[in-house]
């Protein structure tokens, strides 16, 4: 069982604790592989609606990426924080308002020496999770972590949140009967079909 951490509140804007943690690419944007240029961030059909039902419902919005390509030497860890802002940013201008994106840039087979290590942040790890509960007050019990991978969905459950996985090919919005799918973790065939879900039973 994992013991809850005092959060600090830091500056708060929002009395809000719930969240919604949004892995990045392939969930809030189309994966073209190690996405680095922002000429090439295209939102997923449906994402733009279930982000603005979320924030309706008062979740606050954040991205939790794995970026192995900084430990690989693909690109810089600056770069991906080029990208994040104008991610956010470009969510910004559309009134949707994404506080923070974490990432994780390490990776044990990497080969820049700095980040090639095994770590407490790349998911299904929760250390970026339990960073932003503590750095943005967060209740991660009242909170989701939402991606296109088990692996997403394992870091919310190993942080306390509830753990949601976007599977397309999935044909009921809550199926707990998959053999490749471990209990308690949801799936939904989309992050709309999961933001409608939730709207209804909030």
């Amino acid at each position: 069982m994992l013991t809850p951490e005092k959060p600090d509140l830091g500056d708060k804007h929002d009395a809000s604790g719930k969240a919604v943690f949004l892995d990045r690419d392939g969930t809030v944007n189309r994966n073209t592989h190690f996405l680095i240029d922002f000429a090439e961030f295209e939102l997923i059909p449906g994402v733009e609606d279930a982000l603005r039902i979320l924030q309706g419902l008062g979740y606050r919005l954040f991205g939790v990426s794995n970026q192995s390509g900084v430990a690989k030497g693909y690109f810089t860890y600056a770069a991906v924080e080029d990208l994040n802002r104008s991610i956010v940013a470009d969510l910004g201008a559309r009134g949707i308002r994404l506080e923070e994106i974490a990432f994780c840039p390490h990776h044990p087979e990497g080969v820049v020496t700095e980040y090639a290590k095994a770590c407490g942040c790349r998911k299904p790890a929760p250390g970026m999770l339990k960073d932003l509960a503590r750095k943005h007050g967060l209740d991660l019990s009242q909170s989701f972590m939402v991606g296109d991978s088990d692996s997403d969905a394992q870091a919310g459950l190993n942080a306390g949140a509830q753990g949601v996985w976007i599977r397309p090919e999935t044909t009921q919005l809550v199926d707990f009967g998959r053999v490749d799918n471990p209990r308690k973790i949801k799936e939904f065939p989309s992050l709309l079909d999961f933001a409608r879900n939730l709207r209804e039973f909030a």
